[in-house]
């Protein structure tokens, strides 16, 4: 255990060109003779893109985006600087400088990967010309800026982040270095009975995603994109269950070890990632069979196997992201209490043994769970309120019971999946005891998972039959 003493500071003050003494208003003046022809070239390149129509190519696009980032990029900075030069400013909340770091860094990144993509614009236009319009066309362009734009202001915000939750404040802080879990100890002797429900669905859960993900690899039939979202989300829902059951088994034992800071910054980590990664995998198949029963004579050319590859990982790009973003967050807390009231490293359990008030760390959990939930279950919500209109408009009652079937399977499992998470995480800061907020966390960390294999086994006639084929068993 280690003290520090952080004194508390409201403002930062730029040193800037001081050193540069009599100079500094010679320096204004170049400064503000390159800003005006900056400013002034950018938006005459955004004009005339916009409005000479032979410059409506993707080329021109990217260029006149990257000249408003450009744009922005510089205001962030330059007038605080030559504010700065003539002595009117030098002074800078740390609101102001959090901000001000944010849209430097946002704006910086989004600059550099729209580089990276005007010269694969430019490999297409040159290297593949008879493809290039295909390619390159207005919605690829269209996701390419804003997956661009989103990638910078998302590490931007893990670095401004992890820098403004370093402690400025006048207080002494006790440096924790490890945790403990309280985990079921209030259950008494029951924790051997807890322990042998846990461990046998445990087992049912790995057996049945390594059934699943044997029998998808295995049997041709099922290489289609369905199962091969559903492989994918039993493979990061076994990998999920490894995260934190295993360590859950071991404290009910009584074999409960501390964990360190970064063991619990680890597991953490990997628990928010495949968390979301799951979300956006059910919202990939629900678009799946939004397309399969809405768009069926597509299907083939929509749900290509380059798409299902980028779909997957979009998922697991945005699962690592938002873990790195709240992981960054929870762990520049400083830490007063070592005894975590939970079975593993959740986010709010280990933000409450902060010293320190933590409501901006709330407000950043409670937006990223609105977006990572609500967003991908409305989607989801959409997706089957337009299969729900086109199966009703199908004539035979056992076209439209065939047509059900096919997404039954996955309806339960999005009902269930995101109903637990809504609970969980949208709900206000808790008011349930712990015992009632852990129960809550065993039904999406154990009840959850072993939920995926036994609706796509028990009711799936395509995997059924499948197992049926692998084991050499004739099909009734």
């Amino acid at each position: 255990m280690k003290t520090a003493n952080h004194t508390e500071v409201t403002e930062f003050v730029f040193q800037g060109f001081s050193n540069f003494g009599e100079h500094q208003l010679t320096l204004f003046a170049v400064f503000l003779a390159l800003y005006i022809p900056t400013l002034a070239g950018n938006i005459i390149i955004v004009t005339i893109i916009r409005i000479d129509h032979h410059l409506h190519t993707p080329m021109y696009f990217f260029l006149s985006v990257l000249s408003t980032s450009e744009t922005f990029y510089s205001l962030v900075i330059i007038p605080r600087m030559l504010s700065s030069l003539i002595g009117l400013s030098q002074s800078i909340s740390l609101v102001g400088c959090g901000t001000q770091l944010f849209f430097f860094l946002g704006f910086a990144i989004t600059n550099c990967l729209l580089l990276a993509v005007m010269g694969f614009d430019r490999y297409v236009a040159i290297c593949n010309p008879l493809r290039y319009s295909i390619i390159m066309n207005w919605r690829v362009c269209t996701i390419l800026a804003s997956s661009v734009c989103a990638s910078g202001f998302l590490l931007s915000l893990v670095q401004a982040v992890a820098i403004f939750r370093l402690p400025m404040e006048g207080k002494n802080h006790t440096l924790v270095s490890e945790f403990t879990f309280q985990g079921f100890s209030s259950f008494g002797e029951h924790q051997l009975t807890l322990f042998v429900v846990f461990l046998a669905l445990y087992t049912f859960t790995l057996a049945g995603n390594v059934v699943i993900v044997t029998v998808i690899s295995v049997d041709r039939h099922l290489h289609t994109p369905m199962y091969f979202f559903l492989s994918t989300l039993s493979v990061s829902e076994t990998v999920y269950t490894l995260v934190i059951i295993p360590k859950m088994l071991c404290n009910l034992l009584g074999l409960s070890q501390p964990i360190s800071l970064a063991g619990c910054a680890t597991q953490m980590f990997f628990f928010i990632t495949l968390a979301i990664n799951n979300c956006f995998l059910l919202t990939a198949m629900g678009y799946d069979r939004y397309v399969a029963i809405c768009n069926p004579l597509r299907y083939a050319v929509i749900m290509s196997k380059g798409i299902c590859i980028q779909l997957v990982g979009g998922a697991c790009s945005i699962g690592l992201i938002v873990a790195m973003t709240q992981v960054l967050a929870v762990f520049r807390l400083p830490f007063c209490a070592t005894r975590v009231a939970h079975f593993f490293c959740d986010i709010r359990p280990v933000m409450k043994l902060s010293c320190i008030d933590t409501t901006a760390n709330e407000i950043l959990t409670l937006i990223i769970s609105v977006l990572v939930i609500l967003v991908p279950m409305g989607l989801v919500f959409i997706s089957y309120v337009l299969i729900i209109s086109t199966i009703l408009k199908i004539p035979s009652a056992q076209g439209r019971k065939k047509a059900f079937a096919t997404c039954a399977s996955h309806l339960t499992v999005v009902i269930v999946h995101y109903g637990c998470a809504s609970i969980a995480y949208l709900k206000p800061k808790s008011e349930n005891s712990r015992d009632e907020d852990q129960l809550i966390s065993v039904t999406y960390t154990v009840i959850t998972p072993l939920l995926n294999p036994v609706v796509y086994t028990l009711r799936n006639k395509e995997v059924k039959d499948a197992l049926l084929r692998a084991t050499g068993r004739k099909l009734s």
